[in-house]
C-alpha cells in the first residue's frame, strides 16, 4: 500500500480527503488507470493526462504525461517534465517517487544520446538515494558516453557492492576500466558478467574487444 500512502501524503497532504481511504483510493486508481493508458495508446493516454493535469492532478497526472510524451517520441519534452516534476517533490517524506522519475529522465536522456542531460538526472536521483542501483547504473552509463572512464568505474563499482548479482555493473565497469587500459581488471569483470548473463551480447561485445586489444598490446588471453 506504500503508493496508496504516498498518493495521500503528496497529492491530498493536509486535506480531509486523506481522513477518507475511498478518496485516496480514486485518486490512485486514475493515476495507474492513466499509466496504463499510455501504455496501451500513447496519444489517448496524452490527451487524458493532460486533461487530468490541467484539473489539478498534480504530480501523478504529470508523471503521466510526461511518459505518455516520452511514448510519442517526444524523449526531450517527456525528461524535461520529469525533472520538474521530482523538483516538486524532493521536500516530501517519500523520496522513491522523485528518484524514479529522475532515473525515467535519464534513461530518456540517453536515448537521444544527451550525456549531459542524463548525467545531471541520475546525480540528482542520487543525491536524493546515494544507494539507489539504477541511477548508478545509469550515471555509469552516461559517463561513458561523456568519456569519463574514471568516473564512469566509481559509478558502475557502486552498483556492484549493491547489487552484485546484476551482470550490467560488471558490464559497465569492464568497459570503463577497458577504456583506462587495465586489460586484465577489465576481463575479470567481464568474465563475472558472463556468469551471470552467459548469451548477453554486449558481454560477449565486450569480451571481443577486450581480445583485440590484448592482441594489439601484445598479450596472450
Amino acid at each position: 500500500m506504500r503508493l496508496l500512502s504516498a498518493v495521500c501524503l503528496l497529492t491530498f497532504a493536509g486535506s480531509a480527503a486523506c481522513a477518507q481511504g475511498s478518496a485516496v483510493e480514486a485518486e490512485t486508481n486514475r493515476y495507474l488507470s492513466c499509466l496504463e493508458h499510455v501504455a496501451a495508446d500513447p496519444e489517448a493516454g496524452f490527451e487524458d493526462a493532460l486533461a487530468w493535469r490541467m484539473e489539478g492532478g498534480g504530480w501523478p497526472a504529470g508523471h503521466c504525461e510526461a511518459r505518455a510524451l516520452i511514448a510519442l517520441g517526444d524523449a526531450a519534452g517527456g525528461a524535461a517534465m520529469l525533472e520538474e516534476q521530482a523538483s516538486h517533490l524532493t521536500t516530501t517524506r517519500d523520496g522513491s517517487f522523485p528518484v524514479s522519475m529522475l532515473v525515467e529522465a535519464g534513461e530518456a536522456w540517453l536515448t537521444l544520446h544527451q550525456s549531459e542531460d542524463a548525467r545531471r538526472a541520475f546525480t540528482a536521483a542520487l543525491e536524493l538515494a546515494p544507494r539507489d542501483v539504477p541511477a548508478l547504473l545509469g550515471l555509469a552509463r552516461s559517463r561513458l558516453e561523456l568519456g569519463q572512464w574514471e568516473a564512469a568505474e566509481t559509478a558502475a563499482s557502486g552498483s556492484i557492492e549493491r547489487a552484485p548479482g546484476l551482470a550490467d555493473g560488471w558490464r559497465l565497469r569492464g568497459l570503463a576500466r577497458l577504456e583506462r587500459g587495465e586489460l586484465d581488471a577489465a576481463w575479470q569483470d567481464m568474465e563475472a558478467a558472463r556468469d551471470i548473463e552467459p548469451e548477453n551480447i554486449e558481454i560477449l561485445v565486450l569480451r571481443g574487444r577486450i581480445n583485440e586489444a590484448r592482441r594489439l598490446a601484445g598479450q596472450n588471453n
